[in-house]
This record gives structure tokens, C-alpha cells and sequence, in this order.
């Protein structure tokens, strides 16, 4: 996230200092890749940009539409998000006015599932996503031949289709096609920012913002509009069908972005995250588009009207500044007007009230642009020659700016210029030519930052765990150097290692536009390419997910006081989908180190559920609960019914022993307890993996090593009551258990695993009873 609240935690931010200190001393001095070394590869590079999108897709359509096996369907509830004043911003009276157009089909909720996560985190978040969408559909406009000769076009069209898409189901019209509302974000970035975990995980509240003629956010509607303007150009030729689709959407975004009177920014949902400052250039953004698409005068004198010539040169083209990319469009438009006249200048100038005797030539803007960044007087320029603009992701404003240059050469001769070689030298050096030979796309080569800020990619449970990442998020644009060459590879830094969809966005287009001037026959895509969960570790076997705990102890022997084990725990999987919503964890003692107490009146104390402190959702202590036919073993149970509790960094604390001063509590001999990390006080503890307290899914051990040595079958998947492996718990299973308890066919193997609903180790009338009151449920 670019804007974020960063520094009012002060604590957060020495850890993250401290984390970056240990990077950066344990690199120094270990890197000896020289420039000849390196590898300057644009179709790689253009075939790598495009996975990061992978990374981020969201909603129902992940499964069927993103190449990465790692990533599945997530936020599937936003399909269904309730229609009311409390799930939305649209008032109670707007939603009955409308409710035939917002909810056609009566069912109290509307669809505002897929689209593209922001970054790191899990919002969709309007301005971002709608500028993402179009400037990836304006870098596949302008370069397609290249994504096209290096096999990419068939991914950058599965993008393209799934923002656009996205926009389209967010845009509810009546019967007359006028658009009525607009959902432009979809989760809240204070809540979504509270947890670091995989969005298959999630399942927190996620709002939706929608833009009305009450609330137009002009800007964000428009941007929404430019893409799926965009999206018509790239489609109109091989699928008529679907770009008309686009274009009628575009057409009414607009209308709707030009009819509200009250014109603003997009401040209703972004809060601090994404300060919108204009509307003008969305709407002129959208409005070039537009004319492109249809020639309709209409859309020309809006761009004329609102177009600010001169802005262009002051930035760049970025999510919260388009003028770039709009004078880009115009020059085009004027070239396909009036290429070598004055009529489309002219007639510009008499729109727009500037003086007749005023030159205007919309490129020079561009070169302008482009030059001012080239000798350092918009952007800085760094020691060795890198164009440093800010240190919210300096790596996508200097990408945007080398996709202007591109985009100018292609149309003044179709051959680099000045501006191109910049350009080049500038990807070179995110390629790996710089001071500290660092690239900055994730995954390209062996000296790539490898700890970006994402929670999906990392497979830990916190951005401060230091260990590696469990995925490799391919061709992902970190934030970039600082002002004077340097970076910080450390997950939890969010400024220089930060990744969001608008960093990549027209990162891909300039690594086509590269190709297109310095490809050559060298240059290749990685074949049979992204490799499967586990070809970037050869530990990780993939397949069945393992779960295990992590965790630390304190011992308390008072002598006239408490005597017990205090356990703090944490939950975690391997799992690549969405980890189960029926897991437990039990913790197994030993009641021979006991004296002068009742193993059945052991005091169990929860100490702390972060579960229950901050979600909707509680764990369940319970115990103790005797182990099998053992006559000493017996066990504690954690439950957290219907949450998913594993690798969602959740704290459970709990204590278990005696609080009378007359009893002892010996606890070498219980055998959770034996490779248990054991500390002086549950504050400084550091978590550390056990075997010996186990993880149960529906009470089949899933992870650790029960006191037997029973460990878990992971070849075979068990649910407790479906004895005959159909998928569900039915009568068919009751009628078999019935037949086993009177022994008129035996159960055996995983049936018989299977028959023990409530996993005491036998199989008996209790089952039968348990699995008669589930179907009774």
C-alpha cells in the first residue's frame, strides 16, 4: 500500500529498522555478478511482468483463469455481498429506490466478485485497480505485435478480460442502459491490513463503496470507463461480441461520470491510502478513449475542453495522474486527424480559449516529459544514473515514464531514439545493473529481491518472519531504489519492497515496448513456465497438506502458589488451498507426575485467544479427555469451530495444571511437553516447531505424533462418519455402523478409521449416536 498509516507505530518501525540493519550486513560484501554477467532479457521479462497478476486475482474466477497453482478462489463471499446501508455506503432509501436495478433477482445481496487484489494485501481499491486495467490494456494497444511474437498475448488477454469483466459486473444499469451505480472498492484497508495471511484464509468484513449521483467520484468512474474504452480497441477485432460488450459499459460510465453536476475525487473507501487530487484527467483519460472507439465529436470536445497541456511534463503517467498517457492518446487521435495540419490544434485552441498565435504540438508535451526526466528536472538522479522520482515505489514511476518514451518512438519513425536508449538503460539497471547488482523484479534472475511485501507469496504468518518466502511472486516490480542506489530486502519493509498492481501495470507495457526496438533472436521465454509448488524448493514435496504447531512454554513451580504450564501456540500448514475450518489441537500429559490430584480435576485456564479478540469467532478449550485404553495419558483439547485457524498468525495461550499450593505438577513426563520450547516468561518466547502437539481436521490427525507413535496418514483422507468415502455423512454411513455394532458386517481399514466419530479410539453406540444427532441436524 502505497499511502500508508506507517510511522505512528513506533515499535513496528525500530523492528523493521533492526530487520533491515541484519539484511543488509549479512549481504554486504557477497555479491560479484559483474554487468557482462547479467541478463538484459525483455520477453522474459515481458512474460514475467504478467504473473504478478496471477498472484493478485480474486474472487470465484481465480481456479479457471490464473496459471499459478498456488493461488485459488478467494473473497468468494464478495459474490454475495448484502445489500444494505451497513455492508455498503449507499444509503437505505438509494437501495430501495434502485433495489430492482441493484437486485434483480430479488435475492437481498449483489455480485462484486473477481478483479485484482492491490497489492500486498487483499482490497480492491478503485483508482488503482481501474489504472491498472486500462494501462495494461493501453500497453497491449500499443505493442501487440511484440506480446504476440514472444506467445504472451493469450495471458495479457485473460487479464485484460478479468478487469474488465470486473468493471462490467460492478456497473449496475436499468433497463434504458443507464448506469445507476458503480462499485468501485470492495474491503476496508484498516481491517483488511490487520491480519497477514493468504486471501484463501480471509473471511473478514469486507465492505463495498459504490459511486451514485450523490457520491459520483468522477474520477474513479471515469477510470473504470477508459479501461473498458481500451478493452473495446484490443477485442473489436477477434471477438466483436465482447467488445461491444465493453464499449456499451464504457459509453455509460461515462454518461454517468458527465452527468453528475457535482463532480468529485474518489475519497468515500480509500481513506489515507489513496489521496485522489483531480478528476479532470480520468475524465479526459476515458473521454480520448472514447473517441478512438467511436469517433464521436462529443468525446473530443470534453477532452478539449478540460485537457491540461502543460501537465504532462511535471510527472509522470501514474494511478493518481494520467495526463501522460492522455496527451499520448490525443497525439495519436491528431495524428490519425490531421498528422501533418493545424485544423485539430486549431481547433483545440479555440475550445480550450488559448490564444491563436499559441504553438501547440500535443508529442512535444511527451518529449518534454521524457526529457525532463532523462536530465533530472522532475525526477532525481541517483549516482549511478537512475531516475528517482519517490520513494513510494520509485521502480513504477520510472517504468511509466520509460513506457512514454516507447510509445513516442513508435510513433515518430517506429525506431529508437534518445528516448528509448533511456529507457533501456533504465530497465537495465533494474535488471541487475546498478551499485549493489540488485534486481528488482522479483524471480528474474539469481540476484532478484526475493522478499516482497505479500502475504499470499510469502506463506508466513507475519511480514517480520525473516525465512523464506514459500512462493516466488515471478516478475513482481518491487518499490525500487532509494535516491542513492540503495535497497532494503526484507519483507516487512513496505516502501522499497512493496508490490502492487499499479507498479507492474505499465512495467509490462514497456518491457513489450523494449522488445520491440532491442529483441533479438537471443532472447527467450522461460519454457513450461511457472513451475509447480515446490520446484522453487526442493524440501517442499507439495501434494497433501501437512499442518503442524509452533509454539513455547513457561513452567511455573510456586511453591505455595500456581504450579503448571503455561503453552502459547500458534496453528500452522503448508497447505497451497484454503486450509480447513475444522481443525484442533491437543496437548497430551502424563498424570504419573502428578500428586495428590485428581487427573479429572485438572484446572485448564485460557489465557489468550487472539481469535476471539479480533474476529467473530472463539476457541473452545475442553478436557481433559483420557488417551485410548491408557490408564496414565490423557489430553487437552483447542478447538476453533468454523474459523481457519492455520497460518493465520493467531495467538492461542493456555495454562494447565494445578493452582493449589498442597499439589505437585512434574511435567518431564508428559509427552507434548518433551520438545517444547521452554522459556522464563511468555513474552520473550519465540516460537519453535514441535512434533509432539498434534493437529487434528474432523479428529483425523493431521499433523504431530501422538503418544503411540501413531503418526498421520497422508495418503488417504479420513472424514469422520463418511465411512463409505462418498463426500458426506449420511444414512448410508449410518446403516453400516449400525450393522458393524451388531456385528453383522465388520468394519475394517479406513472405514473403520472413519467409524469413530468421536475419535476416542473405539467404535461404538456413542458413534452411532453422534452421527444419528449429525443427520438430525
Amino acid at each position: 500500500m502505497k499511502k500508508r498509516k506507517a510511522f505512528s507505530n513506533k515499535i513496528r518501525t525500530f523492528v523493521v529498522c533492526i530487520l533491515a540493519f541484519t539484511m543488509i550486513l549479512g549481504s554486504a560484501g557477497t555479491m560479484t555478478v559483474n554487468a557482462e554477467e547479467l541478463e538484459f532479457n525483455y520477453a522474459k521479462a515481458l512474460q514475467y511482468s504478467q504473473f504478478f497478476y496471477d498472484a493478485n486475482m480474486c474472487g470465484t474466477g481465480v481456479n479457471e483463469n490464473n496459471l499459478y497453482q498456488w493461488r485459488h478462489n478467494c473473497h468468494t463471499y464478495d459474490a454475495e455481498l448484502p445489500l444494505d446501508s451497513i455492508n455498503t455506503n449507499m444509503s437505505s432509501s438509494f437501495i430501495e429506490k434502485n433495489r430492482s436495478v441493484l437486485d434483480p433477482d430479488g435475492n437481498g445481496t449483489v455480485d462484486v466478485s473477481g478483479g485484482f487484489h492491490d497489492a500486498g494485501d487483499h482490497v480492491k481499491f478503485g483508482m488503482p485497480e481501474a489504472y491498472s486495467g486500462s494501462t495494461l490494456g493501453w500497453g497491449f494497444y500499443e505493442f501487440r505485435e511484440q506480446y504476440e511474437a514472444t506467445g504472451q498475448d493469450e495471458h495479457a488477454k485473460t487479464i485484460l478480460r478479468y478487469f474488465n469483466d470486473y468493471f462490467m459486473r460492478c456497473t449496475f444499469l436499468n433497463q434504458s442502459g443507464k448506469a445507476i451505480a458503480f462499485c468501485y472498492q470492495v474491503g476496508d484497508g484498516d481491517i483488511d491490513h490487520q491480519t497477514w495471511q493468504a486471501p484463501e484464509q480471509d473471511d473478514m468484513f469486507r465492505r463495498g463503496w459504490f459511486a451514485t449521483d450523490e457520491l459520483p467520484s468522477t474520477d474513479c468512474v471515469s477510470a473504470a470507463a477508459a479501461s473498458l474504452a481500451v478493452n473495446y480497441m484490443n477485442f473489436k477485432d477477434e471477438d466483436p461480441a465482447y467488445a461491444q460488450k465493453s464499449l456499451k459499459y464504457a459509453k455509460a460510465l461515462f454518461e454517468f461520470a458527465e452527468r453528475c453536476s457535482n463532480k468529485s475525487c474518489n475519497a468515500d473507501g480509500p481513506k489515507g491510502y489513496y489521496n485522489s487530487l483531480k478528476w479532470e484527467d480520468d475524465y479526459c483519460w476515458a473521454a480520448s478513449w472514447l473517441y478512438l472507439a467511436t469517433k464521436d465529436d462529443h468525446y473530443l470536445d470534453i477532452v478539449f475542453k478540460y485537457l491540461d497541456y502543460y501537465a504532462p511534463s511535471c510527472w509522470t503517467h501514474c494511478w493518481n495522474d494520467v495526463w501522460a498517457g492522455t496527451m499520448c492518446i490525443v497525439a495519436e487521435i491528431d495524428d490519425l486527424y490531421d498528422k501533418n495540419g493545424q485544423v485539430f490544434e486549431d481547433r483545440y485552441k479555440k475550445a480550450s480559449g488559448k490564444s491563436p498565435y499559441e504553438e501547440i504540438n500535443f508529442w512535444s508535451q511527451i518529449a518534454k516529459t521524457v526529457d525532463n526526466w532523462m536530465q533530472g528536472r522532475t525526477p532525481t538522479i541517483t549516482p549511478a544514473g537512475y531516475s528517482f522520482l519517490s520513494q513510494w515505489g520509485s521502480a513504477r514511476y520510472n517504468t511509466a515514464t520509460q513506457l512514454l518514451a516507447l510509445v513516442y518512438d513508435k510513433h515518430h519513425g517506429d525506431t529508437p531514439s534518445k528516448y528509448s536508449q533511456w529507457a533501456k538503460s533504465q530497465m537495465n539497471y533494474l535488471m541487475g545493473d546498478n551499485p549493489i547488482k540488485r534486481s528488482y523484479i522479483v524471480g528474474y534472475n539469481d540476484i532478484s529481491a526475493k522478499y516482497p511485501h505479500h502475504r499470499a507469496a510469502s506463506g508466513l504468518s507475519r511480514c517480520e518472519d525473516t525465512r523464506d518466502h514459500k512462493y516466488v511472486l515471478y516478475g513482481a516490480l518491487v518499490g525500487g531504489p532509494g535516491s542513492n542506489d540503495q535497497h532494503i530486502d526484507v519483507t516487512a519493509d513496505y516502501i522499497y519492497n512493496e508490490v502492487a498492481i499499479d507498479y507492474n501495470a505499465a512495467f509490462v507495457g514497456a518491457c513489450a515496448g523494449l522488445y520491440r526496438f532491442f529483441g533479438d533472436s537471443s532472447m527467450k521465454v522461460t519454457e513450461d513456465f511457472p513451475p509447480a509448488p515446490g520446484g522453487d524448493d526442493p524440501n517442499d514435496p507439495g501434494g497433501t497438506p501437512t499442518y503442524w504447531v509452533e509454539g513455547f512454554g513457561v513452567d511455573i513451580a510456586q511453591s505455595d502458589g500456581p504450579k503448571a504450564t503455561e503453552v502459547t501456540l500458534y496453528v500452522c500448514s503448508d497447505s497451497v488451498m484454503v486450509p480447513s475450518k475444522n481443525i484442533s489441537v491437543r496437548y497430551f500429559f502424563d498424570s504419573t507426575g502428578m500428586s495428590s490430584l485428581d487427573p479429572n480435576k485438572i484446572e485448564l485456564r485460557q489465557l489468550y485467544d487472539q481469535t476471539a479478540a479480533e474476529t467473530n469467532y472463539a476457541a473452545v478449550l475442553s478436557g481433559p479427555h483420557k488417551y485410548k485404553d491408557s490408564n496414565n495419558i490423557y489430553y487437552i483439547e483447542v478447538t476453533w469451530p468454523n474459523y481457519a485457524i492455520a497460518n493465520s498468525n493467531k495467538k492461542y495461550q493456555f495454562a494447565l495444571g494445578t493452582y493449589a499450593w498442597q499439589n505437585y505438577w512434574n511435567p518431564t513426563d508428559d509427552w507434548s511437553h518433551q520438545d517444547l520450547s521452554i522459556v522464563d516468561d511468555s513474552w520473550t518466547g519465540t516460537p519453535v516447531k514441535t512434533d509432539y502437539i498434534c493437529v487434528y481436521d474432523l479428529g483425523v490427525l493431521v499433523g504431530g505424533t501422538e503418544p503411540d507413535g501413531t503418526k498421520p496418514d497422508n495418503g488417504t483422507t479420513i472424514k469422520l462418519g463418511d465411512i463409505n468415502n462418498d463426500g458426506s455423512i449420511n444414512s448410508v454411513d449410518f446403516a453400516l455402523l449400525k450393522m458393524h455394532i451388531l456385528e453383522v458386517k465388520l468394519l475394517t481399514g479406513d472405514a473403520l478409521k472413519a467409524a469413530d466419530y468421536n475419535s476416542d479410539g473405539s467404535v461404538n453406540t456413542l458413534d452411532l449416536a453422534l452421527i444419528k444427532m449429525h443427520l438430525l441436524s
